[in-house]
């Protein structure tokens, strides 16, 4: 009878062990389950997977760097403009003042200065250049105009017609442009030489360059 009692209780302990090992295998089973469900080893799916960097500022002021523009120059030529006669000067440059033309009884400006002489006396280019216009005028007489280069030109009015040298002409300085002949327009005046210089098609004072040397400022 006590051994059937011992029997009966190692069985029951048996079946309590048996529950309990089953029971934790269980719970074992069903951790991993969810493990796996939560944090999944595989990486066959990346595309969920975002990789946040640093982002790259763009635009980024540079400091301390010298500045090698350079501003633009201004360069400036040297002309040297000689007599074009050796004789007097006998009317002014007027600018935009009017002046008393004794020949026509009226009033306007004076574009050149006047230069006495006689007719026949030989006109010197008053710097050297191109010649760019010859033309005989009924008011003027012959005209000659020479480009110095630099935006600077020079006109001789009142030539003698057949004295001067041809459009296209290489002339240098106190090369002679022509002889002195009569300026209608002019003609109480007397014989003289019309004189004008013009700087970029604007009228200046011959007696500002003539016998001087003329600083010309280029544009830049």
């Amino acid at each position: 009878m006590k051994k059937n009692n011992e029997k009966q209780k190692r069985a029951i302990y048996s079946a309590a062990a048996i529950v309990l090992c089953a029971a934790a295998l269980g719970s074992f089973w069903l951790a991993n389950k969810n493990t796996e469900k939560v944090n999944p080893e595989s990486t066959s799916d990346v595309s969920h997977v975002i990789t946040t960097e640093n982002p790259t500022q763009v635009n980024v002021p540079v400091t301390n760097v010298p500045d090698d523009r350079t501003e633009p120059t201004t360069e400036s030529t040297s002309l040297y403009f000689a007599l074009p006669s050796e004789n007097n000067i006998t009317k002014r440059f007027s600018g935009g003042e009017m002046v008393k033309n004794t020949t026509t009884d009226d009033w306007r400006a004076h574009t050149g200065i006047d230069i006495a002489g006689k007719v026949g006396d030989p006109i010197k280019a008053v710097c050297g250049g191109t010649v760019t216009d010859v033309r005989d005028d009924d008011l003027w007489g012959t005209i000659v105009t020479i480009d110095h280069g630099n935006g600077i030109t020079s006109e001789y009015r009142g030539l003698g017609r057949g004295s001067t040298p041809e459009v296209g002409e290489q002339i240098e300085i106190n090369a002679k442009v022509g002889n002195l002949g009569e300026i209608p327009v002019e003609k109480a005046d007397g014989v003289h030489l019309h004189l004008e210089i013009r700087e970029n098609g604007k009228l200046i004072d011959p007696e500002k360059v003539i016998g001087k040397t003329y600083e010309i400022k280029g544009n830049g």
